[in-house]
């Protein structure tokens, strides 16, 4: 004869699994993944608060882990692991994204140049230093629009181009049209 728990065991048992486990993630497989996710918290506003937050640490952990590990092999996972780091603003996510980015362009992955060039320009930016390439823009509370950080004079089109960055008036064009799109959702 079998034993059978009474129905309220089992209720309590299941509202408890449920209870521990809603906070548990499962971890994404690939660096692909990782940064989907990452994106998918930044564009429901999820930067704004602490559960995101955690969430993101532990994405950003996760590619120091697979990065040490040697899990990371190939172009792909060399870009998207650097891609999701960053979107950190921590030094040494932004360092081993500057790192990876590099390395996925060498393996024939030359977007791995663009993502190498942002994590330059964030750390430079980190410092209260001009940018080089011009891929960081800040908001001005204050004046309520975007406006490009300031950048190295010294950088020409030429490498902007050559790491895959628009051209500064390009750069610029692209300031416009967010504070042009901006203005128009306050006036909707």
């Amino acid at each position: 004869m079998r034993a059978h728990l009474p129905i309220q065991v089992v209720a309590a048992s299941v509202w408890i699994l449920t209870l521990v486990c809603s906070g548990c993630q499962i971890p994404p497989d690939t660096p692909q993944e990782l940064h989907a996710e990452v994106l998918d918290d930044f564009r429901s506003g999820g930067g704004m608060n602490r559960e995101a937050l955690a969430r993101q640490t532990e994405r950003y952990q996760l590619v120091h882990e697979w990065n040490a590990d040697g899990a990371l092999v190939s172009a792909d996972d060399f870009l998207w692991a650097s891609a999701a780091l960053v979107t950190s603003d921590a030094t040494k996510d932004l360092n081993l994204a500057s790192e990876l980015a590099l390395i996925a362009a060498e393996l024939g992955d030359k977007r791995g140049f663009t993502v190498q060039a942002e994590a330059a320009d964030k750390l430079l930016v980190a410092q209260a230093r001009p940018q080089r390439y011009g891929t960081q823009y800040i908001f001005e509370p204050v004046h309520q629009r975007w406006k490009l950080y300031p950048v190295d004079p010294l950088t020409s089109d030429v490498e902007r181009r050559s790491v895959g960055v628009p051209s500064l008036a390009e750069l610029l064009q692209n300031v416009e049209e967010l504070n042009e799109a901006l203005q128009k959702d306050k006036d909707e």
